[in-house]
């Protein structure tokens, strides 16, 4: 599992260390004080052979184009002349640097360096390019477009890399059909149980599900199951999270704004169906909130039961933007929410 990562001019954060990560982490902070960002850090050092990744975590935000300028968005200040670094430590070192190169007709590099990082692309491209080590063993990937066309791209990969680590983005937008695969899996594998648990939470009178036809079928005691979709979007998001628990097994699973769509009363009750499937699955998460009501929840839930499992951080940028972390162990999230810290 991850335990630390160092972040170096990514988006608005001209640098970050933490450490300190355990199987459960929670950060919370300000809204634009960096939640996002640290999220979609950790995604890019978790996939380092995929370089679509850059512009994955652009459609989560909503935005879908990836002209030149716009590859620029993910440098800090927007300035591509600096890599983008990040390095992430678990039971191996990750290192990933990302550069943006340009290719014009009557511009070529003289400079020896740069002629070898881009002696395979051809004049008038542009794209991004992922130097990447793993421990000792260094790779490249690139990500081409044209610059006629920056709806289509070329992505190179190396041959004899395949990315071990399992790791799923959920977006505060997240969509329930993309879990269609998930419960499929959970389903033939007999371990069903923990989603009827988490559906209960929002409907107490759920008995067992089954799928058919695309469509996931409830028993709430009626006389005919009913679509999960009547439930309300709680209950599809709860579904959602519990089946991406167990496809990230022996993985990570990141999650933006997790109090999305739940209300408030069931925050202890979400929380303590997550850390049971997290540690059932051996999957690590990082999740982000400003929402006071979530921490709650997480604390009541973990604290005295799972206090070696859980990390919480508050977020806080700088003046010159640095992001900073402070640890706060569950007991001392108390002496936090009495404070009223700005969350929300």
């Amino acid at each position: 599992m991850f335990c630390k990562i160092e972040i170096e001019r990514f988006r608005g954060i001209k640098y970050a260390s933490i450490e300190g990560f355990k199987q459960i982490n929670l950060f919370f902070g300000k809204n634009n004080c960096g939640k996002s960002s640290l999220l979609e850090s950790l995604f890019l050092v978790s996939g380092l052979s995929n370089p679509l990744l850059s512009l994955h975590v652009n459609f989560m935000r909503g935005y879908s184009k990836a002209r030149l300028d716009d590859l620029k968005l993910d440098f800090y200040n927007l300035d591509s002349a600096q890599p983008i670094h990040i390095r992430m430590e678990n039971e191996e070192k990750r290192d990933l640097r990302i550069n943006l190169f340009e290719q014009n007709q009557d511009s070529v590099s003289l400079n020896a360096d740069d002629a070898n990082i881009l002696s395979n692309v051809e004049e008038g491209k542009y794209g991004l390019k992922f130097d990447f080590r793993i421990n000792d063993e260094s790779f490249v990937s690139q990500l081409r477009f044209d610059s006629t066309d920056s709806t289509n791209a070329t992505r190179v990969v190396p041959e004899h890399y395949v990315e071990s680590l399992r790791c799923t983005y959920l977006s505060p937008k997240y969509d329930f059909s993309a879990s269609i695969q998930g419960l499929k899996n959970i389903l033939q594998n007999k371990d069903e149980h923990f989603i009827v648990e988490g559906l209960k939470i929002i409907e107490p009178r759920v008995k067992d599900f089954i799928f058919t036809d695309r469509e996931m079928l409830v028993d709430v005691g009626l006389a005919k199951r009913i679509p999960v979709n009547m439930l309300g979007d709680g209950a599809r998001k709860i579904v959602s999270l519990l089946t991406t628990v167990y496809d990230c097994k022996d993985g990570a699973l990141l999650v933006d704004e997790i109090s999305n769509g739940f209300h408030y009363s069931v925050m202890r009750n979400l929380w303590n169906v997550l850390i049971n499937a997290a540690i059932k699955n051996n999957t690590q998460l990082f999740i982000t909130t400003h929402d006071i009501d979530s921490i709650k929840g997480l604390r009541d839930a973990a604290l005295d039961k799972f206090d070696k499992k859980v990390a919480t951080f508050k977020l806080l940028k700088t003046s010159d933007d640095e992001l900073k972390a402070y640890h706060y162990s569950l007991k001392s999230l108390d002496y936090s929410i009495n404070q009223e810290i700005e969350v929300r």
